[in-house]
């Protein structure tokens, strides 16, 4: 077992302008940037998650290109992830139609069985222009075992929920939280790496017994 900690990928999936890249950013670094360039192929960041149980995760948070002449490429991503978030604009009833003709088979066809998978409504801070009507994406989303969620990456609302919920599936954490603190970090790697040698030493020693018996 490496004494790093472990990982869990998450890709987020959908039409390009949806708010994929802005959501990573709001979560990463607590910012929003409206003019970011579209995403071209794939990048990742990380962040640490703390739960309940006492495990702490590493998310590789995975942006996809939303354009049409990338879809080929963003299979790439989501072959192996262990979570995928597909994403849509609630003020483009288009960006739905892709997520749930396009996208959310590619993700069932190519995924793993026991990925973890949600569909977020993004740009909640436009409710007034909102185009998709929640019980037909719920709905969906039921169809599809996803759960369902709303953010907004301007206001950042919803968007740390998004992923301490897939933290909390993936381990089956009752709670989980976000943690910056280098040290206890460190701190995680090192008792873990303690507690792997400890139980090396006790399996070798029961060995011997037996071979000696």
């Amino acid at each position: 077992m490496s004494e790093d900690l472990e990982s869990l990928k998450i890709v987020l999936i959908g039409e390009s302008g949806v708010g994929k890249t802005t959501i990573i950013a709001q979560f990463i670094d607590n910012i929003f940037q409206e003019d970011l360039q579209s995403t071209s192929g794939g990048t990742f960041s990380t962040k640490t998650i703390k739960c309940s149980n006492g495990k702490l995760l590493k998310l590789e948070i995975w942006d996809t290109a939303g354009q049409e002449r990338y879809r080929s490429v963003a299979k790439m991503f989501y072959k192996d992830a262990n979570a995928a978030v597909l994403v849509y604009d609630i003020t483009n009833k288009f960006s739905f139609e892709e997520l749930k003709n396009y996208w959310a088979e590619q993700v069932l066809e190519s995924s793993p069985k026991n990925i973890i998978l949600a569909i977020i409504a993004n740009k909640t801070d436009l409710m007034d222009k909102e185009q998709v009507d929640e019980e037909e994406v719920r709905n969906f989303a039921n169809k599809i075992n996803a759960f369902f969620a709303r953010t907004s990456a301007k206001t950042s609302y919803g968007v740390n929920d998004l992923f301490l919920e897939i933290a909390k599936k993936y381990t089956g954490a009752e709670t989980a939280l976000t943690i910056e603190d280098k040290e206890e970090i460190e701190e995680y790697k090192r008792i873990r790496k303690d507690s792997v040698k400890i139980t090396k030493e006790t399996q070798v020693k029961t060995e011997s017994k037996k071979k000696c018996c």
